[in-house]
């Protein structure tokens, strides 16, 4: 068995109970073995019989669906694949537009806002909204697996499922799922980030330091804040791309680790050069407690703090591509 069969094969049994998974897998490589001598006795090369085989039995999901012994409960094996695939994209969406939606309608309704009270009232929506969604859509694929007819169906299954190929043995890592939740929490990050330049001290209770205003200097807005707001853009073109394309690539972690690099010179260029916290907090607060000393160092000590676990995070990424590489490729 070549590495490429076997990990078709562990990419299947990972979709099975553990009680299943030692006869799926004897009965798949029985199976691949009479399908690549099938073709082998026309004359096709070895390689050109495994890549077909393969690409015959399909997406290592689907063929998992099929081989469970359990039901999928309301959603039957041929529309689960697609109704998993259609909440992963949908639940964050979602999620993320209830969000800033409820922070938005929040901060206009209300006189003076402060985080305690945000909090307070848009768990109450988000929740709702993901109950709505969860429900919504499950009740539409289950009201769609008994109305519909078989060729409907089938449809669906075919376009709504992710395109597969023996490619994508090759070039998926261990750590694709991984990779995507880390690129949707990086979002999340980004739009904190953004949110940081605009924030009022009123938010968290200390409107006191400078009558209301926000943290930031608002000087910065002559050139550093929107180079600041170009770079958060960058970054999350690269996060939207790896949710996109489901993986890592080599092409992204070069990206990712040259603007790790960029945004860590420019963010220290501002803060050796610019005062980045509002003149009213810094000559009030931090002078009387002596901390403007210190502040700075504090600021570029998180700055390559997380640029180089970052560029760690990117390195051992990049091996494991090598890796995957070179297991696809052994004898």
């Amino acid at each position: 068995m070549t590495a490429l069969t076997r990990r078709y094969i562990d990419q299947v049994v990972a979709h099975l109970p553990d009680g299943q998974r030692e006869d799926i897998s004897r009965e798949l490589t029985a199976l691949i073995s009479d399908m690549e001598e099938e073709r082998l006795a026309t004359g096709a090369s070895e390689t050109a019989a495994e890549r077909d085989a393969l690409e015959e039995l399909g997406d290592p999901a689907r063929l998992a669906a099929r081989y469970r012994n359990t039901p999928n409960y309301l959603i039957g094996p041929e529309l689960y694949p697609v109704y998993v695939r259609a909440l992963q994209w949908l639940v964050p969406m979602v999620l993320g537009v209830a969000l800033i939606v409820n922070i938005v309608v929040y901060s206009t309704t209300e006189a003076e806002a402060n985080i305690g009270a945000m909090i307070g009232q848009i768990v109450g929506p988000l929740i709702s909204a993901l109950f709505w969604l969860l429900g919504s859509v499950t009740v539409f694929f289950w009201i769609f697996e008994r109305a519909a007819q078989p060729r409907d169906k089938a449809a669906l299954a075919r376009d709504g499922a992710r395109h597969w190929s023996v490619d994508d043995l090759e070039t998926e890592v261990a750590h694709a799922r991984e990779a995507r939740s880390e690129a949707i929490g990086g979002l999340v990050m980004l739009v904190l980030l953004a949110l940081m330049p605009v924030i009022p001290t009123t938010f968290f209770y200390v409107g006191h330091l400078n009558d209301g205003g926000p943290f930031v200097n608002q000087d910065l807005w002559s050139f550093w804040l929107p180079a600041y707001y170009v770079l958060l853009a960058m970054e999350a073109v690269l996060g939207i791309w790896t949710i996109v394309r489901g993986r890592t690539t080599r092409l992204r972690l070069a990206a990712r680790a040259a603007l790790d690099v960029v945004a860590g010179v420019f963010l220290t260029m501002l803060v050796l050069t610019q005062q980045v916290i509002d003149p009213a907090i810094n000559s009030g607060i931090l002078q009387n407690s002596g901390a403007t000393d210190w502040v700075d160092v504090l600021y570029l000590v998180v700055i390559w703090g997380v640029a180089f676990w970052d560029l760690y995070v990117c390195v051992q990424y990049w091996r494991t591509l090598g890796m995957a590489e070179r297991q696809v490729t052994a004898e």
